[in-house]
């Protein structure tokens, strides 16, 4: 059994496709939420303001706290944040790299 003792931020992301809709685009995880909210509004900042795409990513609900193994948690200590495909985010959950939190 891995140690699953650091937890940090998951944020989930769709992608939106004009006249498709939307689809689950993986998360992004982030070693606290101070780096989830610079994350997220570094990417709505790269966008035109006054332009909406045919594709664009869009962060959806509220930010989750998941646990972590340690070397996932060192990783982030280093850069903050870090954007996963939707197949990466399940590799790591079904490697029990990361762990969501149920209450």
């Amino acid at each position: 059994m891995k140690n699953l003792s650091e937890t940090i931020i998951l944020q989930l992301w769709e992608e939106s496709i004009k006249g498709k809709g939307s689809r689950p685009d993986g998360c992004s995880i982030h070693i606290d939420l101070e780096s989830r909210l610079h994350y997220i509004n570094t990417e709505y900042e790269l966008r035109q303001s006054n332009v909406i795409p045919d594709e664009y990513e869009v962060a959806v609900g509220a930010p989750i706290e998941v646990h972590v193994t340690d070397n996932i948690y060192n990783i982030l200590k280093e850069v903050k944040s870090i954007r996963l495909l939707q197949t990466e985010l399940r590799n790591l959950v079904d490697l029990k790299e990361i762990e969501y939190i149920l209450d």
